[in-house]
């Protein structure tokens, strides 16, 4: 497989740390992960692996600091398996080293690119809000696209803050300096963020005075339009 290009946002805004080998060695400490999710990191991958069944076949979009990829691989390694995609070559590497004796795909591939395979669970862990709305949008969809019937996809990450939670300004005035697109997830569902969401359901929970959000989409069996057709046909029959 060719080595996929970083895009611009990334050059621009991620180069310092997905790049650099040693700044990703010191935030790929799990004791960092919790100071950089205010405690909260260990509840978010708790109700992660929830919506991951033991026997899963199942896709991470974006490798992660800290324990994150450790817990899942555990929940399925035995009857299930783990696949991840990532566009940093960096990141790549350091990971090929750590996850030595795992037994998981990592590959150098770009989610905005369909690709072939489905799976049951597909998992974006605090990764939408470094995308831009265009991209952001082009990788739900083909997310979405590649679930299997009743399969799900889970993404964790940041969420527009209560009103008390005495964090919500400081956090704003970072995010418009360091993270620019995570703004636009304090503003709308993640569903409206994507074309296709319709043909599935959507469950939403929010933690720590609703600074982090778990969505999880669900695909329906029957899609809207099988609905309608269903529906049309029950009614030529009953009348």
């Amino acid at each position: 497989m060719l080595t996929q290009k970083l895009p611009p946002y990334m050059n621009v805004l991620y180069n310092r740390i997905y790049q650099n080998q040693k700044v990703c060695g010191i935030l790929d400490d799990s004791r960092i992960a919790m100071l950089t999710s205010f405690f909260a990191a260990d509840k978010l991958q708790k109700d992660m692996l929830r919506d991951v069944p033991k026997n899963a076949h199942v896709l991470q979009i974006g490798l992660t600091f800290g324990k994150e990829i450790n817990v899942l691989y555990n929940k399925v390694h035995k009857r299930g398996k783990l696949d991840i995609f990532d566009l940093s070559t960096t990141q790549i590497d350091l990971a090929a080293q750590k996850y030595a004796d795992y037994d998981m795909s990592i590959a150098n591939y770009d989610a905005c690119i369909p690709w072939d395979e489905k799976y049951d669970v597909i998992i974006c862990y605090m990764l939408l809000g470094e995308l831009p709305l265009k991209t952001r949008s082009v990788v739900m969809d083909n997310i979405l696209d590649r679930l299997t019937t009743g399969g799900k996809a889970v993404f964790i990450d940041y969420a527009k803050p209560e009103s008390w939670n005495l964090l919500k300004y400081p956090l704003k005035w970072f995010n418009r300096l360091y993270r620019p697109f995570v703004e636009s997830l304090w503003q709308q569902p993640l569903e409206n963020f994507c074309t296709k969401k319709d043909d599935f359901r959507w469950h939403h929970r929010y933690y720590h005075g609703h600074m982090f959000q778990k969505t999880v989409a669900i695909r329906k069996i029957l899609n809207s339009e099988d609905v309608l057709k269903l529906t049309k046909l029950f009614s030529e029959k009953n009348s």
